[in-house]
């Protein structure tokens, strides 16, 4: 596994400049740095990643404990519906490589920015910054992610929860526990395997191995994706970091309809795929993924 990881760090350092997709296009831009947090501002991050983890595999042993079977039932739908966010996120995200300034661009953007076109290890470097950045913005916290994990999912599971307590608990820790798996698999793969054992607790390390071992992660399958710069976009075709079937050859055709929207100095690109994925996430992902959750307790456990 540690040649995968040296694959992808030769793939990060090419140049990222190219005649199609021409960063040259975009007024202003000028390269910055990471977030990186100092002082008290990331003792506060610290202290609500800790309740982030604690709350969330804190409910979803709850679940299992007070209604295993349905804990069973609801991890496949979570599983589904948080990958699909996940793709429909990770095309914004390469929409914005090629079209906005480093400035426009949120925390995980512009970490997967420079994660792509510059410095491979920024995830494991930036490691809270980066992960808190799939819940909370640190330079905007009223950004579109923010607005989901920290309002729609909470208030979404005060909801269920009126219906019957289990069910809310069971929505809730299983869409976070989901979000925290996704922010912390990619940076495994980025993360050198001599380090691994050291860098990471525990219970995350032989969780992550677990995933690798049955195939559900694969550093190996993620050295693919990073086999393109800008000019190449349009050759993407592995999207998602967890195995997930049937995904990728969808996700491959809506994102080159995206380009084909291409105008350069434009934002057409990302306002496309944004506008999508905002319908993906209010009408599936905080309607009819949490329905289904409904659906599954009224129909066995009412």
């Amino acid at each position: 596994m540690s040649t995968d990881v040296s694959a992808l760090e030769l793939h990060a350092i090419a140049d990222s400049s190219g005649l199609e997709y021409s960063r040259a296009h975009i007024a202003g831009d000028e390269r910055i740095a990471p977030c990186t947090l100092t002082g008290l501002k990331r003792t506060v991050f610290l202290v609500l990643y800790a309740l982030i983890v604690s709350a969330s595999f804190g409910g979803l042993i709850y679940t299992f404990y007070a209604r295993p079977l349905f804990g069973l039932m609801i991890l496949p739908v979570c599983y589904v519906f948080n990958n699909l966010l996940f793709v429909s996120n990770h095309s914004r995200l390469h929409a914005s490589f090629i079209e906005l300034r480093e400035a426009e661009m949120d925390v995980i953007c512009h970490h997967a920015f420079i994660h792509h076109y510059r410095n491979i290890n920024v995830f494991h470097e930036t490691w809270l910054e980066t992960r808190m950045a799939y819940f909370i913005d640190a330079r905007n916290v009223l950004d579109r992610v923010s607005r989901g994990f920290v309002l729609v999912i909470p208030l979404t599971s005060v909801i269920l929860y009126q219906i019957d307590p289990v069910l809310g608990i069971g929505f809730f820790s299983s869409q976070y526990v989901a979000e925290l798996l996704q922010s912390t698999i990619h940076e495994w793969y980025h993360n050198p395997v001599r380090n691994r054992k050291s860098f990471y607790s525990f219970p995350v390390y032989w969780g992550c191995t677990f995933l690798e071992r049955i195939g559900l992660a694969s550093t190996r399958r993620h050295v693919e994706h990073h086999r393109h710069q800008l000019p190449t976009l349009d050759n993407v075709e592995v999207w998602l970091d967890l195995y997930l079937p049937f995904v990728e050859a969808p996700t491959s055709w809506f994102w080159k309809k995206a380009l084909s929207k291409y105008v350069p100095g434009q934002t057409r690109i990302t306002e496309y795929v944004s506008l999508v994925g905002a319908l993906y996430a209010y009408l599936v992902f905080f309607l009819i993924n949490p329905a289904i959750y409904v659906f599954i307790h009224l129909q066995f456990f009412a």
